[in-house]
């Protein structure tokens, strides 16, 4: 059985009046991820990563979180596990 871990790398908000999310990513966390989580692709890397809403704010006001999806194999019974870089 497979299941996908979730490695959290930023959150934002929509632009006001457009179909726009700004997602803010520290720059140590791009380094992270250019280090380990790039998907090659006919000799090219690529950063792959999702954007989705928050069921509420948080207490920043951030409305969306963007995180990297990653499929792994999960033994019967266990649950995918969830990091933040």
């Amino acid at each position: 059985m497979s299941q996908f871990e979730k490695t959290y790398i930023g959150k934002g908000t929509q632009v006001k009046d457009l179909n726009i999310i700004r997602v803010s990513i520290s720059k140590e966390t791009l380094e992270e991820i250019l280090k380990d989580h790039m998907v090659d692709y006919d000799g090219k890397e690529y950063l792959v990563f999702e954007v989705a809403s928050l069921k509420e704010p948080d207490q920043f006001g951030k409305t969306h979180t963007a995180y990297i999806s990653k499929k792994v194999a999960v033994p019967k019974g266990s649950k995918a596990r969830k990091s933040k870089i």
